[in-house]
Order: C-alpha cells, then sequence, then structure tokens
C-alpha cells in the first residue's frame, strides 16, 4: 500500500467522521445546538403555557349563560378549523387581553370531546 493510498483513506476518514459524529452525537446522546435547543425550549414552554390556560378557557366556557347552547352548537362543527374559529369568535380563550391559539386548539378539542 502507498502512503498516497493511505493518506487518502485517512482524509476520506476524516471526512465521514466529521459528518457522522454531530449526527450521532445529537441524536443518539441528546446534544443539541443553540439552535436547536432554543426551538426545543419554545415548544416546551408553548406546551406548558397551554396546560396553564386550557383549565381557565374550559371554565370560561362553562360559566358563560348559554353554555349549554353554545356546546350543542360546537358540537355540530364537523371541521378542527371551524371549532377552533367558534372558540376564538366566542372569545372562550381570552385571558387578560389576548388569545392564544394553541388555547384556542386544545379549548375546542376538549370541549368537542365534552
Amino acid at each position: 500500500m502507498k502512503m498516497n493510498d493511505r493518506m487518502n483513506g485517512f482524509v476520506w476518514g476524516l471526512a465521514v467522521a466529521a459528518v457522522v459524529v454531530p449526527i450521532g452525537l445529537s441524536k443518539g446522546f441528546g446534544w443539541y445546538t443553540s439552535g436547536q435547543g432554543q426551538t426545543f425550549a419554545r415548544q416546551e414552554s408553548n406546551i406548558a403555557v397551554v396546560k396553564a390556560l386550557l383549565p381557565i378557557c374550559l371554565a370560561n366556557f362553562q360559566r358563560a349563560p348559554d353554555s349549554t347552547a353554545k356546546l350543542a352548537e360546537l358540537k355540530k362543527i364537523s371541521t378542527t378549523w371551524a371549532r377552533e374559529t367558534f372558540v376564538r369568535e366566542n372569545k372562550r380563550a381570552t385571558v387578560g387581553t389576548d388569545q392564544n391559539s394553541g388555547v384556542i386548539d386544545a379549548c375546542a378539542e376538549a370541549l368537542f370531546k365534552l
């Protein structure tokens, strides 16, 4: 085996390792880049907000004087997006002055399952 063949193999080995090792570390050992970490943190915080505010949305809906009629009306809606629009337009997912789209989605789904 010549020296060039060894060097060629070494260079190819380094190139493959440069691609495989970071992928292996991020997938197998849970290591993340800062961008991946920020994305993961954002997703987890959105989930936490929905979990915290969903009971408020359900209580707002059930506390309304016309809740029985509105629930019956909601259950007649066949598409998910239309149910979410119904909850949004009736301001059932309002906390303070804002409505969170994740809370609206979860609230519409939970109400539909009642």
